[in-house]
Protein backbone atom coordinates (compact mmCIF):
# COMPACT_ATOMS: atom_id res chain seq x y z
CA UNK A 1 0.00 0.00 0.00
CA UNK A 2 1.12 3.60 -1.10
CA UNK A 3 0.26 6.54 1.02
CA UNK A 4 0.30 10.01 0.75
CA UNK A 5 2.30 10.85 3.55
CA UNK A 6 0.49 13.07 6.34
CA UNK A 7 3.77 14.16 7.73
CA UNK A 8 4.91 17.10 6.18
CA UNK A 9 8.83 16.28 6.82
CA UNK A 10 8.48 13.36 4.63
CA UNK A 11 5.81 14.04 2.21
CA UNK A 12 8.74 15.48 -0.91
CA UNK A 13 9.84 11.58 -0.75
CA UNK A 14 6.64 10.94 -2.59
CA UNK A 15 7.68 13.22 -5.43
CA UNK A 16 9.55 10.70 -7.17
CA UNK A 17 10.38 7.10 -7.03
CA UNK A 18 13.25 7.13 -10.20
CA UNK A 19 16.13 6.10 -8.57
CA UNK A 20 18.93 7.53 -10.40
CA UNK A 21 22.34 7.03 -7.81
CA UNK A 22 21.06 4.22 -6.81
CA UNK A 23 17.65 3.16 -4.34
CA UNK A 24 17.53 4.36 -0.82
CA UNK A 25 17.56 1.53 1.61
CA UNK A 26 16.93 0.56 5.52
CA UNK A 27 20.70 1.07 6.11
CA UNK A 28 20.65 4.47 4.70
CA UNK A 29 18.02 6.14 6.67
CA UNK A 30 19.27 3.82 9.47
CA UNK A 31 22.94 5.11 9.80
CA UNK A 32 21.77 9.37 8.52
CA UNK A 33 19.28 9.07 11.86
CA UNK A 34 22.20 7.81 14.25
CA UNK A 35 24.19 10.31 12.14
CA UNK A 36 21.84 13.40 13.19
CA UNK A 37 21.55 11.21 16.78
CA UNK A 38 25.03 11.65 17.63
CA UNK A 39 25.31 15.49 16.33
CA UNK A 40 22.50 16.05 18.66
CA UNK A 41 23.38 14.11 21.64
CA UNK A 42 26.91 15.59 21.37
CA UNK A 43 25.45 19.44 21.01
CA UNK A 44 23.66 18.44 24.02
CA UNK A 45 25.90 16.42 26.34
CA UNK A 46 28.33 19.86 25.79
CA UNK A 47 25.49 22.09 26.20
CA UNK A 48 24.12 20.51 29.48
CA UNK A 49 27.74 20.38 30.91
CA UNK A 50 28.74 24.07 30.21
CA UNK A 51 25.49 26.24 29.31
CA UNK A 52 23.04 24.10 31.47
CA UNK A 53 22.56 26.86 34.58
CA UNK A 54 21.86 29.58 31.80
CA UNK A 55 18.53 28.83 30.71
CA UNK A 56 18.74 32.14 27.52
CA UNK A 57 14.88 32.17 26.58
CA UNK A 58 16.54 34.68 23.51
CA UNK A 59 18.55 31.75 22.72
CA UNK A 60 16.42 29.01 23.49
CA UNK A 61 13.51 30.24 21.32
CA UNK A 62 16.40 31.63 18.18
CA UNK A 63 17.37 27.43 18.20
CA UNK A 64 13.86 27.07 17.92
CA UNK A 65 13.33 29.03 14.82
CA UNK A 66 16.59 27.76 13.54
CA UNK A 67 15.24 23.94 13.81
CA UNK A 68 11.94 25.39 11.86
CA UNK A 69 13.55 27.15 9.27
CA UNK A 70 16.24 23.69 8.67
CA UNK A 71 13.31 20.96 8.26
CA UNK A 72 11.85 23.14 6.30
CA UNK A 73 14.14 23.90 3.99
CA UNK A 74 16.04 20.24 4.71
CA UNK A 75 12.64 18.89 3.29
CA UNK A 76 11.88 21.16 0.23
CA UNK A 77 15.88 21.07 -1.15
CA UNK A 78 17.18 17.25 -1.78
CA UNK A 79 20.40 18.63 -2.18
CA UNK A 80 20.64 20.96 1.02
CA UNK A 81 18.74 18.52 2.98
CA UNK A 82 22.14 16.88 4.35
CA UNK A 83 23.21 20.21 5.43
CA UNK A 84 19.84 21.95 6.92
CA UNK A 85 19.21 17.98 9.02
CA UNK A 86 22.93 18.49 10.27
CA UNK A 87 21.68 22.03 11.35
CA UNK A 88 18.55 20.76 12.70
CA UNK A 89 20.65 18.23 14.64
CA UNK A 90 22.71 20.77 16.64
CA UNK A 91 19.42 23.78 16.91
CA UNK A 92 17.62 20.60 18.72
CA UNK A 93 20.73 19.69 20.61
CA UNK A 94 21.35 22.83 22.23
CA UNK A 95 17.44 22.99 22.92
CA UNK A 96 17.45 19.24 24.40
CA UNK A 97 20.49 19.85 26.31
CA UNK A 98 19.21 23.19 27.94
CA UNK A 99 15.47 22.03 28.17
CA UNK A 100 17.31 18.36 30.32
CA UNK A 101 19.20 20.59 32.31
CA UNK A 102 16.66 22.37 33.51
CA UNK A 103 13.93 19.03 34.19
CA UNK A 104 17.35 17.76 35.96
CA UNK A 105 18.06 20.50 38.24
CA UNK A 106 14.05 20.51 39.27
CA UNK A 107 13.83 16.90 39.44
CA UNK A 108 16.63 14.84 40.14
CA UNK A 109 17.54 11.46 37.83
CA UNK A 110 14.72 12.57 35.06
CA UNK A 111 17.27 12.81 32.32
CA UNK A 112 18.37 8.79 32.21
CA UNK A 113 14.83 7.91 32.70
CA UNK A 114 13.72 10.01 29.82
CA UNK A 115 16.49 8.85 27.39
CA UNK A 116 16.15 4.81 28.22
CA UNK A 117 12.34 5.38 27.86
CA UNK A 118 12.79 6.87 24.50
CA UNK A 119 14.64 3.73 23.46
CA UNK A 120 12.51 1.57 24.48
CA UNK A 121 9.49 3.18 23.03
CA UNK A 122 11.99 3.26 19.70
CA UNK A 123 12.67 -0.63 19.87
CA UNK A 124 9.00 -1.53 21.09
CA UNK A 125 7.08 0.42 18.12
CA UNK A 126 10.03 -1.07 15.76
CA UNK A 127 9.01 -4.38 16.68
CA UNK A 128 4.99 -3.91 16.59
CA UNK A 129 5.27 -2.39 13.02
CA UNK A 130 7.82 -5.25 11.93
CA UNK A 131 5.76 -8.34 12.96
CA UNK A 132 2.35 -6.43 11.99
CA UNK A 133 1.15 -5.56 15.24
CA UNK A 134 0.30 -2.45 13.89
CA UNK A 135 -1.43 -1.98 10.30
CA UNK A 136 -0.78 1.73 9.01
CA UNK A 137 -3.58 2.30 6.82
CA UNK A 138 -4.68 6.14 5.16
CA UNK A 139 -7.55 5.53 8.09
CA UNK A 140 -4.69 5.60 10.43
CA UNK A 141 -2.72 8.66 8.73
CA UNK A 142 -5.96 10.91 8.93
CA UNK A 143 -6.02 10.30 12.46
CA UNK A 144 -2.93 11.16 13.07
CA UNK A 145 -3.20 14.69 11.56
CA UNK A 146 -6.50 15.38 13.23
CA UNK A 147 -5.12 14.53 16.32
CA UNK A 148 -2.15 16.73 15.29
CA UNK A 149 -4.17 19.54 14.43
CA UNK A 150 -6.23 18.66 17.95
CA UNK A 151 -2.66 19.55 19.73
CA UNK A 152 -2.13 22.04 18.38
CA UNK A 153 -5.48 23.93 19.07
CA UNK A 154 -5.43 22.96 22.42
CA UNK A 155 -1.93 24.06 23.14
CA UNK A 156 -2.85 27.76 21.47
CA UNK A 157 -6.07 27.71 23.88
CA UNK A 158 -3.52 27.01 26.35
CA UNK A 159 -1.06 29.74 25.89
CA UNK A 160 -4.29 32.21 25.45
CA UNK A 161 -5.93 31.17 28.81
CA UNK A 162 -2.66 29.98 30.66
CA UNK A 163 -4.85 29.53 34.44
CA UNK A 164 -5.87 26.04 32.72
CA UNK A 165 -2.79 24.81 32.29
CA UNK A 166 -1.98 24.42 35.87
CA UNK A 167 -5.28 21.73 36.26
CA UNK A 168 -6.68 18.76 34.50
CA UNK A 169 -6.22 20.26 31.19
CA UNK A 170 -2.58 20.90 30.88
CA UNK A 171 -2.11 16.76 31.58
CA UNK A 172 -4.72 15.86 29.34
CA UNK A 173 -2.41 18.13 26.17
CA UNK A 174 0.83 16.09 27.54
CA UNK A 175 -0.79 12.67 27.91
CA UNK A 176 -2.44 13.16 24.36
CA UNK A 177 0.28 14.44 22.84
CA UNK A 178 2.78 11.59 24.27
CA UNK A 179 0.58 9.32 22.57
CA UNK A 180 0.43 10.64 19.44
CA UNK A 181 4.29 11.25 19.17
CA UNK A 182 4.53 7.51 19.84
CA UNK A 183 1.91 7.18 16.94
CA UNK A 184 3.50 8.96 14.18
CA UNK A 185 6.66 6.66 14.48
CA UNK A 186 4.91 4.05 13.10
CA UNK A 187 4.06 6.78 10.32
CA UNK A 188 7.51 7.30 9.92
CA UNK A 189 8.42 3.19 9.50
CA UNK A 190 5.53 2.73 6.63
CA UNK A 191 7.07 6.09 4.44
CA UNK A 192 10.18 4.69 4.69
CA UNK A 193 9.22 0.86 3.71
CA UNK A 194 7.27 2.55 1.05
CA UNK A 195 10.30 4.18 -0.02
CA UNK A 196 12.58 1.82 0.18
CA UNK A 197 10.19 -0.99 -2.08
CA UNK A 198 9.11 1.61 -4.62
CA UNK A 199 13.18 2.49 -5.30
CA UNK A 200 13.31 5.87 -4.39
CA UNK A 201 16.23 7.81 -5.12
CA UNK A 202 19.27 7.22 -2.13
CA UNK A 203 19.25 10.76 -1.71
CA UNK A 204 15.86 11.31 0.09
CA UNK A 205 17.22 8.98 2.81
CA UNK A 206 18.30 12.44 4.59
CA UNK A 207 14.44 13.17 4.42
CA UNK A 208 13.57 10.47 6.06
CA UNK A 209 15.89 10.17 8.40
CA UNK A 210 15.14 13.97 9.69
CA UNK A 211 11.31 13.20 9.59
CA UNK A 212 12.43 10.00 12.21
CA UNK A 213 14.55 12.35 13.91
CA UNK A 214 11.71 14.92 13.93
CA UNK A 215 9.43 12.31 15.67
CA UNK A 216 12.36 10.80 18.24
CA UNK A 217 12.97 14.49 19.53
CA UNK A 218 8.99 14.74 19.81
CA UNK A 219 9.19 12.16 22.10
CA UNK A 220 12.05 12.47 24.62
CA UNK A 221 10.03 15.79 25.12
CA UNK A 222 6.69 14.92 26.04
CA UNK A 223 8.17 12.14 27.80
CA UNK A 224 10.60 14.56 29.82
CA UNK A 225 6.55 16.68 30.53
CA UNK A 226 5.23 13.68 31.40
CA UNK A 227 7.98 12.08 34.04
CA UNK A 228 7.84 15.59 35.66
CA UNK A 229 4.48 15.22 35.84
CA UNK A 230 4.73 12.24 37.67
CA UNK A 231 7.27 13.44 39.70
CA UNK A 232 5.40 16.55 40.92
CA UNK A 233 2.70 13.86 41.85
CA UNK A 234 4.39 11.94 44.41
Amino acid sequence: MRLRSSNPVLRKTFETSTSIDGAVTYTNVAMRTIYLILVAGGVGVYTYINLGGYLNLVYLIAAFIIGFISVIVGTRSVTLSPVFSTIYAVAEGYILGLLSSFYSYLYEGIIPTAIATTVIVLLITMIMYSTGMVKVTNRFASFLVIGLISVIAMSLIGLLIPSIFSGGFYYLIVGFSAILSVLFLFLDFENIKTCVESGTDRKYSWILALGLMVTLVWIYLEILRLLAIFSRRR
